[in-house]
């Protein structure tokens, strides 16, 4: 039975217009695939540097020049004027909260907490793990056995939403039900036939 809902924060809390990783890819002539296997790889750093440093370090494995390298850093910085928070799917929290605990879990810097409490959303969780607080990232383990400890759960007794498969990678040995997140129609589709 399911009694808790994890959320990751980036493309699913907060969205963005467009796709990033999908202009990145297109301009340097790469496959996603071979760009999300390297950008996991860096993945960790994101705990440490800004977000278009971590990008450049990719790119320079795909041999960017530093020409492009340039347009990369500067596309991430207009990207991030454009992230907003998904009110519709806060919307569907608030519904799932009367039901079951809800959380945040997200690779991402210290500086989320205080973006959470800024949004004047953080008291919609009953708990936030964040990587760069714990010390571990996803799709390891251990980062899930620290949200679920928090919550108080077994692993069966979770669904966890992210909108990369590499973060979902590990969930039939760490045991939660993973749902990848494309939209909130498709979420509200995908958690009606678990729930």
């Amino acid at each position: 039975m399911i009694k808790a809902i994890a959320f990751d924060y980036g493309g699913v809390i907060e969205s963005r217009e467009g796709d990033l990783f999908k202009e990145i890819t297109q301009y340097l002539n790469v496959t996603r695939e071979n760009w999300d296997k390297v950008y996991f790889s860096f993945n960790h750093l994101n705990m440490v540097k800004k977000g278009e440093e971590v990008l450049a370090l990719v790119a320079k494995e795909f041999y960017a020049s530093d020409v492009q390298i340039s347009y990369i850093k500067n596309l991430t910085i207009e990207h991030k004027k454009d992230k907003k928070i998904n009110e519709e799917l806060i919307n569907i929290i608030k519904k799932l909260k009367k039901k079951y605990k809800i959380a945040l879990l997200s690779n991402n810097s210290v500086e989320l907490r205080q973006k959470l409490i800024d949004q004047n959303i953080i008291d919609l969780f009953d708990t936030v793990v964040i990587s760069s607080e714990v010390g571990h990232q996803k799709p390891q383990p251990e980062i899930f056995e620290v949200l679920f400890n928090k919550l108080g759960v077994n692993s069966n007794e979770v669904i966890f939403i992210d909108d990369t498969k590499q973060s979902l990678f590990n969930a039939s040995s760490i045991g939660y039900t993973p749902i990848l997140y494309t939209d909130n129609q498709k979420l509200e589709e995908e958690l009606s036939k678990i729930l």
